[in-house]
């Protein structure tokens, strides 16, 4: 078996090495035998252009691949340096506000030249009304009382009226037990302020016992007045929404809409009185 082995490979080399030396010799124009080598070669030469197109295509191949790698991961960090961007422009946003509200304050501080600001952040509200009371991370460690105001860049919110070591509870004013005497800015008329919170669930204020001779229009800004000593006189309060006519008894209420967004607050400002 061995002996058969060895002639059948002694064979096929020889007959290799005779072919090679055929092909040298053929492939030599002035050959004799350079006609054979053309049947021969055409052939083999169509053989070798399919391996070399074949091995073109497989390089080919991998370089399309390493390619789309490589856009995989382009599209990645472009993905990645996008998603940083929009958290800039995010925080560039947040600090543009708090700039503007900053702003908002320092032009309100003359109007409390008698009062110290205390920032303080929302930190609970009560879910059982709607926006009528408010818990802020600040007590009477930060030297907060009940009674003092709580205001916005924006307006009034509320007073304290329950004020602990480390937090402090806030009724707006839109609350239905709060009443406040207020003026429009316009004519400085003096009116009274009801909140109505609990009616439909919306955070508004009612504007009643509207003298005859009192001038009021849809748009007109209410601001707080010195009456009674609790609030201090110039705070926005809000804007008259409408304005509604009884005609069987004369009389006339309106609705204004509190120039606090109630639904968005996360920060106010408490105003102690300076001793």
């Amino acid at each position: 078996m061995q002996k058969k082995t060895k002639r059948l490979i002694f064979i096929l080399a020889g007959i290799t090495v005779l072919l090679v030396v055929f092909i040298a010799v053929s492939s030599n124009p002035n050959s004799k035998l350079h006609s054979v080598y053309n049947v021969i070669g055409t052939p083999i030469r169509y053989i070798q252009k399919g391996f070399t197109s074949l091995g073109r295509n497989i390089g080919g191949a991998f370089s399309v691949i390493g390619d789309y790698s490589e856009i995989q991961d382009k599209i990645q960090k472009l993905e990645e340096e996008n998603d940083s961007l929009k958290n800039l422009e995010s925080e560039n946003e947040k600090l543009k506000e708090e700039n503007n509200e900053l702003r908002e304050l320092l032009a309100l501080k003359g109007y409390f030249e008698n009062y110290d600001m205390v920032a303080a952040n929302v930190i609970a509200e009560d879910v059982t009304d709607w926006f009528n009371e408010f818990t802020v991370d600040c007590g009477t460690s930060d030297g907060i009382q009940d009674g003092c105001i709580v205001i916005t860049s924006k307006g009034l919110v509320g007073v304290v009226y329950n004020s602990g070591p480390v937090s402090s509870k806030i009724r707006s004013i839109v609350d239905d037990q709060n009443v406040l005497m207020a003026r429009i800015s316009r004519n400085n008329a003096l009116v009274r302020l009801k909140g109505m919170s609990n009616e439909n669930y919306t955070h508004m204020l009612e504007l009643d016992r509207i003298a005859d001779q009192t001038s009021l229009y849809v748009g007109d800004v209410l601001v707080t007045a010195e009456s009674g000593g609790v609030y201090p006189k110039g705070l926005v309060v809000g804007t008259v929404t409408s304005i509604n006519e009884n005609k069987e008894n004369g009389t006339r209420t309106a609705y204004v809409e509190p120039a606090v967004d109630f639904a968005s607050v996360s920060h106010v400002y408490i105003l102690l009185p300076k001793q």
